[in-house]
């Protein structure tokens, strides 16, 4: 099985799941379209859906159980079965794949301790911590086993109550299991960029920088101009491919950016169309950045073979069937992973928007000590500019550099004035009694 993403002459993305010959599954691509997609799912949600669902069949081959057969015979999943289904919900793929080679022969221990004949028939199941996934994955795999087996049971017996959802449901983890191996790894890699890494970052980039890993100037400077607008604006790299020219306007003077939601997008040929998850806003630009955005409009992207047909701002400098593409998602992210083999360290597109949320909150503070500001209207500020619903809480996902660093110096500072009151205070045996 394979998830694919195909575009419908309404510009729709449209996620479909295919057998090995190329020909679509029945009953999961009608799951998708009767529950995600008459949902108003993106066709992201749709995709991943679908490879939850591919992961489900590979689980229960494993089994041997025909779910499709079993549910049209009214033969719905025992409890045990779906304990089974649930246990490979929560290791790796790879993971699995090993372990169901040896299913047939492996029972796993229920909570009751067993007989003493039985002993030698169990094999306890000791899960390697690489092994596991995050809780997050473990509760998204068990929600679509869970609707997508309801489903297909309704789909045949309508009038039969079933509880295969429930029992699926029930086996999801909660928040309060703890943190995973790699959660607990994730958490102690901060995602932005400290001010050493900054500033090679910002010398490195350039386009005239002598170790470049391009030689076209063209698309030298076309990666620069990229990179400086997720720096400077902390936008996705999503939001970025998805500028166009007209996008960038003049109001009383002052030059904007305007970040729009346009799924769908008519104009767009990418079938993984980069999608803007966030508000629609507009963003003011700096003059050194729209000077940066028009050398390379007037400069270079003028100059490539069709750029007048192509309406996006960041384009491929390659025509294919003399034709110019926008910069696709696996583009950009291959742009970065070349810029991060000079840089020396691990290098992303969403790193840079970390990197600018911890930027805004060492500004923030500063406004706020000199009273130029209060904590609720930069808080605002940055709901909008990051394109968040008012109230949103991201930002504490988004700065968690800076609030550790400033938590940090927080309790250094408190165990500084223990230590001062220490050694202010005589021993014992010179305090009068």
């Amino acid at each position: 099985m394979k998830s694919k993403l195909s575009v419908a002459a309404n510009g729709e993305r449209l996620a479909i799941l295919l057998e090995a010959n190329g020909l679509p599954l029945l009953y999961p691509n009608l799951f998708i379209t009767a529950i995600y997609r008459n949902d108003d799912q993106s066709s992201g949600s749709c995709k991943k859906a679908l490879e939850h669902i591919t992961y489900f069949y590979e689980i229960i081959k494993g089994l041997k159980i025909d779910i499709e057969r079993r549910c049209e015979s009214g033969s719905f999943l025992s409890l045990q079965e779906i304990k089974k289904i649930s246990y490979f919900a929560g290791i790796t793929q790879k993971a699995a794949r090993a372990k169901l080679i040896n299913e047939s022969s492996t029972i796993s221990i229920n909570s009751h301790k067993p007989k003493l004949l039985e002993t030698a028939r169990h094999v306890i199941r000791v899960e390697k911590q690489e092994d596991t996934v995050s809780w997050q994955t473990r509760y998204n795999r068990l929600t679509v086993f869970g609707r997508y087996v309801n489903w297909l049971e309704k789909y045949h017996y309508p009038y039969q109550g079933n509880e295969s959802e429930e029992y699926f449901f029930d086996e999801r983890p909660g928040k309060s299991e703890g943190l995973t191996y790699c959660e607990i790894h994730e958490q102690l890699s901060f995602k932005s960029l400290n001010k050493d890494q900054r500033n090679i970052f910002l010398d490195r980039i350039r386009p005239d920088y002598p170790d470049s890993p391009w030689n076209n100037e063209g698309v030298r400077y076309r990666n620069y101009a990229l990179a400086m607008t997720l720096y400077v604006l902390g936008i996705r790299i999503g939001e970025s491919l998805n500028i166009k020219l007209e996008d960038l306007i003049v109001r009383k003077g002052k030059n904007y950016l305007l970040v729009k939601r346009n799924a769908g997008d008519l104009d767009d040929p990418r079938i993984k169309q980069p999608k803007v998850k966030t508000n629609s806003r507009a963003l003011a630009l700096s003059p050194q950045l729209k000077s940066i955005l028009d050398t390379y409009i007037l400069e270079h992207r003028s100059y490539v073979q069709g750029a007048a047909h192509c309406p996006f701002l960041f384009m491929s400098h390659r025509t294919r069937n003399n034709e110019v593409l926008p910069l696709s998602i696996s583009g950009a992210e291959k742009v970065f992973r070349e810029f991060a083999q000079v840089m020396g360290f691990h290098l992303y597109p969403h790193c840079l928007r970390h990197t600018w949320n911890d930027r805004y909150s060492e500004s923030a503070d500063k406004l706020i000590a000199q009273g130029k500001t209060t904590e609720e209207k930069t808080e605002a500020d940055r709901c909008h500019l990051m394109g968040w619903a008012k109230g949103s809480t991201m930002s504490l996902v988004y700065s968690s550099r800076y609030d550790t660093k400033r938590t940090m110096q927080h309790a250094l500072h408190l165990q500084d004035e223990d230590f001062e009151l220490k050694e202010s205070i005589a021993y014992d045996n010179d305090v009068p009694m």
